[in-house]
Order: C-alpha cells, then sequence, then structure tokens
C-alpha cells in the first residue's frame, strides 16, 4: 500500500491490450487453419489408412480447438475492461502530491499521442486479407482497440480524477497514522 506513482498505468495498458489482442487473434487464426488444412489433407488421403477414421480423429482432437478459442471472443474484452477497472483502483491507492498534477496531465497528452499509432496499426492488422476473418468474431474488443485514443483519453482523466481526489483521503490517513 506504500505505492508512490501510478503514472505509467496507461502505457503498460496499452502495450498489455495491443499485445493480448494480437496474439488471442494470432491464436483464433493458427487453430482455425491448423483445422482445415488437417481436415482438408486427411480427407483427400482417406483411403490410404486402413480401417481408421483420421477424418473423425482430426474433429475429435483439433477440431475442439476453434470451438474452445471462441471463449477468446468475450474473454479478452472483460480483461481489457479488467485493465481498466485495475487502473481506477490504482488511482486509488496511489497516495501523491498536488504538485504532480501538471506531470500527470502531460503523460495523458503523451499517452493520448502514443495510442493513436497503436490503433491505426491494429487496424490494418485487422484489415489484412489473411487474418481479417480471425479478427472479425472480437467486435467488442476491435471496437475497445480502435477507439484506443478515446478510451485512453477517458481513462487518464478518470484516474487523475480519482489519484488526486483521493489524494485528501491519504493526507488524512496519514496524519491519523501519525506519518
Amino acid at each position: 500500500m506504500n505505492r508512490k506513482g501510478g503514472f505509467t498505468d496507461l502505457f503498460i495498458f496499452m502495450i498489455i491490450a495491443f499485445v493480448l489482442m494480437l496474439v488471442v487473434g494470432i491464436f483464433v487464426y493458427i487453430g482455425a487453419t491448423a483445422y482445415s488444412e488437417l481436415r482438408e489433407q486427411f480427407s483427400q488421403q482417406e483411403d490410404s489408412f486402413e480401417n481408421q477414421n483420421v477424418t473423425q480423429t482430426v474433429e475429435n482432437t483439433l477440431g475442439e480447438v476453434p470451438v474452445a478459442y471462441s471463449v477468446l471472443y468475450w474473454g479478452s474484452i472483460i480483461l481489457l475492461f479488467g485493465m481498466v477497472m485495475g487502473i481506477f483502483v490504482s488511482s486509488y491507492l496511489v497516495t501523491t502530491r498536488p504538485i504532480f498534477f501538471v506531470p500527470y496531465i502531460i503523460l495523458v497528452f503523451v499517452a493520448i499521442i502514443v495510442s493513436v499509432p497503436i490503433a491505426n496499426v491494429y487496424e490494418e492488422v485487422i484489415t489484412n486479407p489473411t487474418l481479417a476473418s480471425s479478427f472479425n468474431n472480437f467486435v467488442g474488443s476491435n471496437y475497445f482497440m480502435l477507439y484506443l485514443p478515446y478510451i485512453v483519453s477517458v481513462v487518464g482523466v478518470v484516474g487523475g480524477i480519482i489519484m488526486f481526489a483521493s489524494m485528501k483521503r491519504g493526507q488524512n490517513e496519514q496524519a491519523y497514522i501519525g506519518g
């Protein structure tokens, strides 16, 4: 609880959100591609296998991967929303001084500027013809990432309000404890 700064939370949030969405999208792409390729290959060669239903084996094993990865469509938005809530909680728990208000505002502006290219790169990734089918079902997460500059500005401002409004609470607790 003796945390002295929550100023880098927005940058960590942007980086983790971008990497998370890329990894999740690539997992979905790899799972779907591997399943369809194996199914296609083994359905063409089924006559060469003696008394084995390889297509059924692929269906029972790797066929469950796209179904299992479908949880990522809504799970990713829950993770992103959880990170935003974590920033708010972190802002509440930080004890800071009023002099850090100006650097915090500057960092929020820098975070907004940095989030614009991240959102643009994400848009290029999801519109790539190879990956577009994998990212189409990430409706909430795509919205979240495409409007990342707006979300970062709202989270930064609300986090700052929470941080500097709870500053008075931190001073009262220190006076009560004797610190």
